[in-house]
């Protein structure tokens, strides 16, 4: 049994891929901080806002005066 024939293409020699430089990484980095704080301050804020008061400092400030 023969092996299939490859067709004629040119060997092209492969690239080494470049390394990241520094202001790569620290853009990356600057935006993957930005992203966190974003969704750390987004759920502190739902968190917050889902809290429903109950009232019991209010009237405990009105009963003082």
């Amino acid at each position: 049994m023969s092996s299939p024939s490859v067709p004629n293409l040119s060997y092209e020699p492969q690239r080494e891929p470049q390394l990241a430089t520094l202001g790569w990484a620290l853009r990356r980095a600057a935006l993957g901080l930005l992203i966190l704080l974003g969704a750390a301050g987004l759920g502190a804020w739902l968190l917050h806002a889902s809290i429903e008061p109950d009232g019991t400092s209010i009237e405990a400030a009105s009963q003082s005066d």
